[in-house]
């Protein structure tokens, strides 16, 4: 979980400094929506997989810390762009590091916690979500007053940096495979197999339109707040940050222990706890970016911002349960896929939105670009019901987990 706070932190850090990034490389919302949407997500999704075929083979704590070290190193080399193209290839090392983390950690778990007892597990490695939206914002922001932008990408690439070698000599660098099974091929049969499962596919569709609010909300939110309500980026850390961080750990929990005790009576309920969630969530979403009051916005952006963080530990839950062992880590890599292609287009049209209102709306321009966040929601929500009607035919009959 705290390799998984680091991680979503140097992934978020880019949205709280983006003010001051843009002014200093002179770059436009579309620029910023190419850099932290497209140019980071789609190496994020296109290696995601591969990396999750090796993880398939039990190398799971080798595979963390190596990605870890590198995203952290990139991070810190992100400080050093002169241009906005430098500061792209930058954010891709960062891609490619993280891209093979998250689904080596979802293997790990499914690896050793039942079906039905999954949820509680994944929910506190969920909980790096706020953790990390906590500490990118009020972090990001207190120290990007400080020190600025630059100096603030050097201390958190060194944190991680410093933590590879230590996550290796926790969790080593042994295989963790069931005694006498063989490595699983690397080949892509398997991950075809996964995707003619309609409830499958189902699921990381709607988990993609998930991602499309989600990435939209940590590129612009800040700048959202600075520009429409006139807020400085270090209120934002602390004000905008502690809603988030403080909503996110509660729903979080709420969500992942709900779906286990809940799918022990009907597994469907691990999709039906994330349609009811969202019914709750949209409202708020959709007036976040309407209302005059800042007080009233910032609130409603953080209920609306559940969505982005509380969904991981059941969507994850049932895609372990709709993937044969072998197939753990590469389930959750094309999630992840799927989430980052779709939420790469979230911060790129938003942005191209916001530029194009900007003769009109001004500075609320960018306010009107961000209701794509509460449509896409919209959308999850319909595609996980529809998920919902083949997912106990699809599921896969699992053992106990290894001791």
């Amino acid at each position: 979980m705290f390799v998984a706070v680091i991680n979503q932190a140097d992934r978020l850090l880019p949205g709280i400094l983006v003010e001051p990034m843009k002014h200093d490389l002179m770059l436009s919302d579309t620029a910023i929506g190419l850099i932290n949407g497209f140019g980071f997500l789609i190496v994020y999704a296109l290696l995601g997989v591969p990396i999750a075929r090796l993880s398939d083979r039990g190398i799971y704590g080798t595979v963390i810390a190596i990605c870890l070290s590198l995203w952290s190193l990139m991070t810190m080399l992100g400080a050093a762009a002169q241009t906005g193209l430098q500061l792209a290839f930058t954010r891709m090392g960062v891609a490619l590091g993280e891209s093979g983390s998250t689904p080596a950690a979802h293997a790990f778990i499914a690896r050793n916690f039942p079906p039905t007892g999954r949820g509680a597990p994944l929910a506190v490695l969920g909980l790096s979500v706020p953790f990390a939206s906590l500490s990118a914002l009020m972090g990001g922001g207190l120290l990007g007053e400080a020190v600025g932008w630059r100096w603030t990408f050097v201390i958190m690439g060194a944190i991680g940096l410093v933590l590879g070698p230590v996550v290796l000599l926790v969790l080593g660098p042994r295989q963790d495979r069931p005694a006498g099974s063989a490595a699983p091929s690397l080949s892509l049969g398997p991950v075809l197999m996964l995707l003619r499962k309609p409830a499958f596919l189902l699921t990381v569709t709607a988990t993609a339109f998930i991602g499309i609010g989600g990435y939209t909300l940590a590129t612009f939110s800040s700048a959202f707040l600075m520009r429409v309500h006139g807020l400085s980026m270090g209120e934002v850390g602390v004000r905008y940050g502690l809603a988030v961080g403080i909503g996110g750990v509660i729903s979080v929990l709420i969500a992942g222990f709900s779906a286990d005790r809940m799918s022990a009576r009907d597994p469907r309920w691990i999709l039906w706890v994330l349609v009811l969630m969202i019914a709750l969530c949209l409202p708020f979403a959709y007036a976040a970016f309407l209302v005059p009051n800042v007080w009233v916005a910032m609130v409603c952006m953080a209920v609306g911002n559940i969505m982005g963080t509380a969904y991981l530990a059941p969507v994850v839950a049932a895609v372990q349960r709709l993937a044969a062992p072998h197939l753990r880590a590469t389930a959750s890599a094309l999630l992840m896929m799927f989430t980052a292609l779709a939420g790469g287009a979230g911060p790129f049209i938003t942005g191209l939105i916001s530029d194009t209102l900007q003769a009109e709306y001004g500075p609320k321009a960018l306010g009107r670009a961000m209701l794509v966040v509460p449509i896409a929601f919209t959308c999850a929500g319909i595609l996980y019901a529809l998920a919902s009607i083949r997912f106990r035919r699809d599921m896969v009959a699992e053992d106990a987990p290894a001791k």
